[in-house]
């Protein structure tokens, strides 16, 4: 009897096994096929509080983040968009380095595998800026301090051209002295402008409409110039901001300005992350 119930017991134990296993398959095998590239590029302005996020995933499925925020929410959002095996990132961009845009980073970058970093060239003399220049040194990541006309194309044909700064320094304001930039697929355009704001508008000669636009300074009173908004004439504005922000972000005479050109408003403290879905010839956006 004895033999009898330690060899249920041993079927009982392998049985387990292989449903464990088959279940945990199952799970590797949906995730690796939910991370495939759908063809389509994915934009995501993500709601991080009173900060700027941003994450695209191109039609081939490079990924690219600018900015990581005020906090660590980033990496949430990340662990959703990336599976567990995959730790890279192909471009990572700090627009400026501003706590409420860089914060996030530092984690970022010591979790994942970053291919290139884009940076303005400013800094300042924070604790928060030192940890990240010695972090930048110890992984050795490649940094390239990027102007006017920069460009990167990846095989599928995204482009993500720099609009600004130009080569020398224009400005005193660290603010003004983002990095802007420009995100094409086909024909679609998204301005991504991080805190460059009015006094600095327009970032080029050349600029034309455009189907998405990242409203600069979470939409202060400053942030845009209305010849520059009726030269680009923006189908959709989003604004990255914090709910009851101190600042009074996003100025009402901003969004009214905005909504009297036509342009549909997003903000991530009403709208949650803001996602823009295109495949090259026609987009949609959604909210969560």
């Amino acid at each position: 009897m004895i033999k009898l119930v330690g060899s249920f017991l041993s079927s009982q134990n392998k049985f387990r096994a292989v449903f464990y296993s088959v279940i945990i398959g199952n799970i590797l095998i949906w995730s690796f096929l939910f991370s495939l590239p759908d063809g389509n590029l994915h934009l995501k302005i993500y709601d991080v509080g009173q900060g700027d996020a941003i994450f695209l995933r191109t039609p081939g499925g490079y990924k690219v983040l600018i900015d990581g925020g005020p906090n660590n929410t980033i990496l949430d959002y990340l662990g959703e968009e990336l599976p567990f095996y995959s730790k890279k990132i192909d471009l990572l961009i700090l627009t400026h380095p501003q706590s409420d845009h860089l914060t996030g980073l530092v984690e970022v970058v010591k979790r994942y595998q970053i291919d290139n970093l884009w940076i303005s060239g400013t800094s300042n003399k924070t604790r928060l800026f030192s940890e990240w220049q010695e972090l930048l040194q110890k992984r050795n990541i490649p940094t390239t301090v990027v102007k006017q006309r920069d460009l990167m194309v990846f095989p599928d044909k995204t482009q993500i051209s720099v609009m600004w700064p130009k080569s020398a320094l224009l400005v005193s304001d660290i603010n003004a002295y983002s990095v802007v930039v420009l995100v094409s697929y086909g024909n679609f355009d998204a301005l991504l402008t991080g805190d460059a704001d009015k006094q600095v508008q327009p970032y080029t000669s050349d600029s034309g409409h455009v189907e998405v636009f990242k409203v600069p300074h979470h939409g202060s009173k400053n942030s845009v110039d209305l010849n520059y908004l009726q030269t680009i004439s923006p189908d959709v504005s989003v604004i990255s901001v914090g709910s009851k922000n101190s600042y009074g972000h996003p100025s009402p005479g901003v969004v009214n300005l905005l909504e009297n050109l036509g342009s549909k408003v997003y903000r991530t403290d009403k709208n949650g992350t803001t996602e823009i879905v295109s495949d090259g010839k026609s987009w949609y956006t959604k909210t969560n």
